[in-house]
């Protein structure tokens, strides 16, 4: 048995359950560190994207968008048809997403 104080708080926990808070602790505390030391225009493989800005907010392409997310094309474009992630289409053939959008759905957040 361990003994610990959380919050103030007396509590006894099994050393197995204390030795696996400590290694959660430390996954957390390294996936935490890792996010933090990465910039947002870095993709998973070290890929350096550059948004365009118009009018104060930042759109990329499709193909960075992918880089980034790490799916392919028609991954982006069922999400887009689930509502996940919203394209914007220019031209004929041109796809955009906001950047921040991307971002969002990359750290877990859903859109719309």
């Amino acid at each position: 048995m361990k003994e610990i104080f959380i919050d103030d708080q007396y509590v006894v926990i099994s050393k197995d359950d204390y030795r696996m808070l400590k290694e959660e602790h430390a996954l957390l505390t390294k996936q935490a560190a890792a996010k933090a030391s990465v910039p947002e225009n870095v993709t998973l493989k070290g890929e350096v994207i550059n948004p365009m800005m118009i009018d104060g907010v930042r759109f990329i392409n499709r193909k960075d968008a992918a880089k980034i997310l790490d799916v392919g094309f028609p991954t982006l474009w069922r999400w887009n048809n689930e509502g996940l992630l919203h394209a914007i289409k220019v031209g004929g053939r041109k796809v955009y997403y906001r950047y921040d959008d991307v971002l969002n759905l990359m750290k877990g957040g859903k859109l719309c």
